[in-house]
């Protein structure tokens, strides 16, 4: 194992966090991030749990969001760690199987929205 892959495991099991930094660019989890994100809303939209096969090909084919729901958490800090610790609460809270926490992106809002992965 890498020691940055390592660093980031120590992080997440110190923390009790169930998911996954994978946001190769950061290097120091206490660090402040490169905004400031203490009292930003981190938004995350996944598909529903109990979504059907027939909801999924409607919004496919309208482009409709009758899949989706999204889920929303204020960031508690101004760090890297503090943007994964509510990445991490949205996670759980979703009951997604998406545990690598990939990318945030600041939308229209001023929200930042996260990316997962598997």
């Amino acid at each position: 194992m890498t020691d940055q892959i390592q660093y980031f495991e120590n992080a997440r099991i110190e923390h009790d966090l169930h998911t996954v930094w994978s946001i190769d660019e950061v290097t120091d989890i206490t660090a402040n991030a490169a905004i400031k994100v203490e009292g930003k809303t981190v938004v995350y939209e996944t598909i529903r749990s109990d979504a059907t096969t027939e909801e999924l090909l409607s919004d496919l084919a309208s482009g409709g969001n009758l899949t989706t729901v999204t889920y929303t958490e204020t960031v508690k800090g101004n760090t890297w760690l503090s943007l994964w610790k509510a990445a991490n609460q949205l996670i759980l809270k979703s009951g997604t199987h998406h545990s690598y926490i990939e990318d945030f992106t600041m939308n229209d809002n001023g929200e930042l929205e996260l990316t997962t992965g598997s």
